[in-house]
């Protein structure tokens, strides 16, 4: 696989507000990316030549959309098309890369690039339709540099990707949204401070992430939607960080805040949730309620036991998982891979959490049956597809990384069989790790957010993956502590 050259370009944006709605994220600088019909566009631009090469143009997502864009890349001088982004409701800090041929990359350092949003033919556009929306990405000083636009250029060097996950997982460059997005990193950096406690860079990356939500231990973030929610919980998926808060200081006043939205959100029969049941809550509530009870709080213990048997009951139907139970009794997203990641993650972290007692055997053998079911939908590549049992939705490699992380925590607790949950999470590893990991340490072919509907992850649509990342680091520091793989952190 090539290493890359990085050159960052300078950035020069035209003048338009931020929504007034909203805040930048941890006050980072973006900029807009405009259609034609609604002014300049922004230029990139490069100072310093390279070799030409083939590459790729990358940007990061700095606040959601909830639409589907079409971003075009064009010499600033000449006009020409260099490469195109197809963004469908991307997520705040999502990578999105585009491929240059070498004379596109050429054209890039010597005449700068012009990004717009693609309109719609006159000829063919509804008049009355609204224009493209705008679309922020991340650039300028006050971003860093592993958020800023940049053209990676392919070298002939090889580099060995897991160790570039490691440097990408152990940097700012990781961060993600604060919730179930940034949780799944924070588990994997706690993991790997863990599995080699003689290197430092994971805790030091854990503390730095830590500090940019929580500045002087007060919570700052924005909710899904790029709202201010500043010391508050928007919902049941933003707890997930509270486990590692949990882990690092039992004592930890912030975690009052967690304990505090979960009783909120718990209905009648001791379910917390928001309006549908989700699998989420199995790994994003039941586990730090765990994490937090510490095998002592008897209250705070058994509800996130109740937690999981709620899903269970409420989520699993014969051999089908399904990611939500709706008001209205209708499930939907059945067998949908990064359910079961969610479904079975939640499941063993949160037991292991708890301790082997009495009261944890049947949901063990819960676990095992999912297990089981996940281990029988392997597709030819030994991951998982999109919707398990479902090959024409193609390979899914974000839920593939949960679903083989929590094999391997099953099975380091003894309770999954090494040479079957165990094997599989190798074999799933190396498959991720040999044809997924870009050559800078990035998880690509993973669906994208579930906002824009099961049509949207049925289609084939991939993109890369900042929780595809978090979920490979804790699969492979599980993998390690097994001794089923080598030590792949090394710089």
């Amino acid at each position: 696989m090539a290493s890359t050259t990085v050159v960052h370009p300078d950035v020069h944006a035209p003048s338009v507000p931020f929504p007034a709605d909203k805040r930048t994220p941890l006050d980072w600088s973006v900029a807009p990316v405009t259609a034609h019909s609604e002014g300049a566009p922004t230029l990139l631009e490069w100072p310093r030549a390279a070799a030409p090469a083939a590459g790729r143009l990358r940007l990061f997502v700095a606040c959601d959309l909830r639409a589907a864009v079409r971003v075009e890349a064009r010499s600033a001088r000449t006009g020409r098309l260099l490469t195109t982004y197809d963004i469908r409701y991307p997520d705040c800090h999502q990578p999105y890369d585009a491929p240059l041929t070498p004379k596109a990359a050429q054209l890039a350092l010597e005449e700068g690039v012009l990004l717009r949003l693609a309109e719609e033919p006159s000829d063919s556009a509804d008049p009355a339709a609204d224009p493209p929306p705008t679309l922020w990405i991340f650039a300028g000083s006050q971003a860093p540099p592993e958020r800023r636009p940049v053209l990676l250029l392919d070298r002939t060097a090889t580099l060995d990707p897991p160790g570039a996950l490691h440097r990408t997982l152990t940097g700012i460059g990781s961060v993600q949204p604060f919730g179930w997005m940034e949780g799944c990193v924070l588990d994997a950096l706690y993991d790997l401070a863990v599995t080699f406690p003689r290197d430092g860079r994971a805790r030091t990356a854990l503390s730095e992430h830590l500090a940019l939500y929580f500045p002087n231990g007060t919570l700052r973030y924005e909710d899904p939607r790029g709202r201010p929610a500043d010391d508050r919980v928007y919902g049941i998926e933003a707890t997930l960080p509270y486990a590692v808060l949990a882990k690092l200081n039992p004592l930890d006043p912030a975690l009052s805040r967690a304990i505090e939205s979960w009783r909120v959100r718990t209905d009648d029969t001791g379910c917390v949730k928001d309006v549908p049941t989700t699998a989420e809550g199995s790994y994003t509530v039941a586990y730090p309620m765990a994490a937090i009870a510490h095998r002592t709080d008897e209250a705070l213990r058994e509800a996130a036991l109740r937690q999981l048997r709620s899903r269970r009951e409420r989520l699993c139907t014969g051999t089908d998982l399904h990611l939500r139970l709706l008001p209205d009794g209708t499930r939907v997203y059945r067998n949908w891979a990064r359910a079961y990641s969610w479904y079975l993650l939640g499941l063993v972290r949160t037991l292991t959490e708890l301790g082997d007692e009495a009261d944890t055997a049947g949901l063990w053998d819960d676990a095992r049956r999912v297990a089981a079911l996940a281990l029988s939908r392997r597709n030819t590549e030994g991951i998982w597809d999109c919707y398990l049992g479902e090959p024409e939705t193609g390979a899914e490699t974000c839920g593939s990384a949960g679903i083989a992380a929590a094999l391997a925590l099953g099975t380091e607790q003894g309770r999954f069989d090494t040479f079957r949950e165990g094997a599989a999470a190798l074999r799933a590893w190396e498959a991720l790790a040999e044809t997924y990991l870009t050559e800078d340490g990035w998880l690509s072919g993973s669906s994208p957010s579930n906002k824009g509907g099961e049509e949207l992850q049925r289609g084939g649509y991939r993109m890369l993956s900042g929780v595809g990342n978090g979920l490979m680091g804790q699969l492979g520091a599980a993998l390690v502590r097994l001794g089923a793989v080598k030590d792949w952190t090394q710089p």
